[in-house]
């Protein structure tokens, strides 16, 4: 069986959720065995054009760039999951 695959995105915001993600140590490589992360801020993907299956967004949307990303992102993932306060 394939291995899910998650992504994550943030808009406006303090980048906190992303960081508390970092923040889980080595479960990190747990989570790489259950998991594939095919697109986060953390790397250096400028477009994000493949399916996944979850993907966690981050923060809020300040302007049209950040409603226009989402809204990419969003096709792109079977499920979306808003993180963060």
């Amino acid at each position: 069986m394939a291995k899910p695959k998650l992504a994550t995105c943030t808009l406006a915001g303090c980048f906190g959720c992303h960081m508390s993600f970092l923040d889980i140590d080595e479960r990190l490589i747990e989570l790489a065995e259950l998991a594939d992360l095919d697109k986060s801020p953390l790397d250096d993907k400028k477009q994000f054009d493949c399916l996944v299956d979850v993907g966690l967004v981050e923060g809020g949307c300040a302007n049209e760039h950040d409603v226009h990303v989402l809204r990419q992102f969003r096709k792109n993932c079977r499920v979306l999951v808003s993180v963060g306060a």
